[in-house]
């Protein structure tokens, strides 16, 4: 869930903190004590622009050295997307940070110095592309996340609580500030399709509901998470449900309704019902995009001829084992796979030993979504925990979405072990604190496929038949064939110019020729251009690395001792992790 923090805080707009601090100690003679003061410094700043990102980042700020901050959104108005202000700030940092002199820092240091060198020249490249980043959507836009996260905010004392009612207040200011956003967007003709605008006024009319504030999903957690306190009296209870019920009423029920009237009233002015590409600049916003999102610095032919060449391995695979296995496509055939979540993390931990580092003890909390909030959600997610406090996992259950055993025991694998709980167990804590302003989807999400698609062959139970095997193996080519459709079609459509008939004949071609499911991958990748690349490509990019480093030190190589480099390295563009595996490998 971290990568849906970042969505509240337009691109570029993070990095708008003082710097001051750090000059004092920038002369200091020793390299890793001007680092890590300037590090603190840019931390302390920037973690504090968003109140979302602070509150999920940080358990105890004070130890952190933030005693005072302000309870905001992230950005006061997000209408100006803040770039003219933010360019100038991530320049600001970058010349700082090119002061220090690298080649005295530790390992771990030049790691973060990477990091931070890619990720802000993505922030001062981003100038160059105004407006055309989209806040909202249909189904992974702002308006369709806050609810989850406010709904899921964590409530630890009465300072919490008090913050979350101050920051909820705020919510129909926010809410202009992005609606005037869109008026320049469409001034700009840039404005989304009125499908997608239909979409995003039914998804906040469902959110609003028909019964009134008492009923509204951000009402009934909140008295179901109060009620559990057992440091309030009944009394304040009671005062702080009456405090929350009045400012749904009054300013998160009216902001979606503003949202509503005014995209309403903004169809029509689009100019552009395909991809990116047909935008000024959109072909090299694309490519930003990409650079950005996937942590890939591979030029865009590159990528597709990859996501082609694995598409086609993997579709003569399904073939040949259809030869074989003539039922291997019916998973219904499939038995024996557990089904317990329980039990499934603890089978996943168990399988897992031969292939990766043991994974640290520490407790983790299955939970069931609530009911109000299964149509925004998917089959299951890890809520990512304060990098102060690692112990606080929790992954939550969608029992709605989830279609058959075989998926949800992959989807566990994905959430939990080998993937984002084994992740975030995997050296978080010790990182330095900066890392945490900066989500890469490529490194997180591609770790997360990659060990998905390995756990098909850990959901076959002991003495399961030839053709259980043969099933649960076609379950796992058909995911990657579908990942890898989606995303070779993101290219084609924002980066080749695809439109809806030649999306639909390009399916149709494929023996995928229902017209409503042409139409919705479409609308999918339309709403959100990058999104299936960073788990298919970050995939694709881990699978790449792992062959490299096997066949240039065969002699060297261990799948364990790999899987623990990767994760040492922790969450970066793919440079960064490409350049200390080499290091890593070459120093055997």
């Amino acid at each position: 869930m971290k990568k849906l923090l970042w969505a509240f805080v337009p691109a570029g707009c993070f990095l708008a903190g003082a710097i001051c601090n750090y000059r004092n100690a920038a002369d200091a003679r020793d390299a890793s004590n001007a680092f890590q003061a300037f590090t603190g410094s840019m931390f302390q700043s920037e973690i504090t622009s968003s109140t979302l990102n602070l509150h999920y980042t940080l358990e105890d700020p004070e130890n952190f050295g933030i005693f005072d901050y302000p309870v905001t959104y992230g950005q006061e108005d997000v209408s100006s997307l803040v770039v003219s202000e933010s360019v100038p700030a991530a320049q600001q940092y970058q010349l700082l940070l090119h002061e220090i002199p690298y080649q005295r820092l530790s390992t771990e240091d030049q790691i973060t110095y990477d990091v931070l060198s890619l990720a802000l020249q993505n922030e001062i490249d981003a100038e160059k592309f105004p407006l055309l980043d989209e806040p909202l959507g249909p189904s992974i836009g702002l308006q369709a996340q806050l609810p989850v996260l406010l709904a899921e905010y964590r409530f630890s004392d009465r300072e919490d609580i008090e913050e979350y009612l101050e920051l909820t207040a705020q919510t129909d200011t926010y809410f202009s500030s992005l609606l005037q956003y869109e008026k320049e967007r469409s001034k700009a003709g840039l404005f989304m399709t009125d499908k997608n605008a239909d979409a995003i006024i039914r998804q906040c009319r469902a959110f609003i509901g028909e019964d009134g504030p008492e009923s509204n999903l951000l009402a009934a957690i909140f008295n179901e998470k109060t009620d559990a306190l057992d440091f309030l009296s009944a009394q304040e209870k009671a005062a702080y449900q009456e405090q929350n019920l009045s400012i749904v009423a009054k300013h998160v029920l009216p902001a979606y309704e503003l949202l509503m009237e005014g995209l309403a009233s903004l169809k029509g002015t689009c100019r552009n019902e395909n991809g990116l590409c047909y935008f000024p600049s959109g072909k090299a916003y694309y490519e930003y995009l990409v650079r950005d999102l996937t942590g890939s610095y591979l030029p865009i032919a590159a990528i597709e001829r990859r996501i082609r060449d694995q598409i086609t391995k993997d579709i003569q695979a399904c073939h040949e084992l259809l030869q074989t296995y003539p039922d291997a496509a019916d998973e219904s055939s499939l038995s024996g796979i557990l089904t317990d979540p329980v039990s499934i993390l603890s089978d996943l931990r168990q399988k897992m030993a031969s292939d990766y580092p043991a994974p640290s003890d520490t407790d983790v909390d299955v939970k069931y979504v609530h009911k109000s909030l299964e149509d925004f959600l998917s089959p299951a997610f890890y809520l990512t925990p304060p990098i102060d406090s690692p112990d606080e996992n929790v992954i939550y259950i969608n029992s709605a979405s989830v279609s058959s055993p075989l998926e949800l025991y992959t989807t566990l694998a994905h959430e939990g072990y080998p993937g984002h709980l084994y992740q975030n167990l995997s050296g978080s804590a010790s990182r330095n604190p900066v890392r945490s302003l900066f989500s890469f989807g490529g490194y997180t999400e591609g770790w997360a496929t990659y060990v998905e698609m390995e756990s098909f062959a850990y959901a076959v139970p002991d003495g399961a038949s030839a053709e259980a095997k043969a099933a649960v193996q076609f379950g796992q080519l058909n995911r990657s064939v579908m990942l890898g459709l989606s995303s070779l079609l993101d290219i084609c459509i924002h980066y080749h110019g695809f439109t809806r008939e030649d999306t639909a004949e390009f399916l149709s071609n494929l023996g995928l020729t229902d017209p409503a499911g042409a139409d919705a991958v479409f609308d999918a990748i339309l709403e959100s251009p990058v999104n299936y690349m960073k788990y298919y490509l970050g995939y694709l990019s881990f699978l790449d690395l792992r062959s490299y480093c096997q066949n240039n030190w065969p002699q060297k190589f261990d799948l364990p001792d790999f899987h623990r480099q990767v994760l040492r390295i922790g969450p970066a563009p793919f440079p960064v992790v490409e350049k200390y595996l080499k290091r890593y490998y070459r120093s055997l």
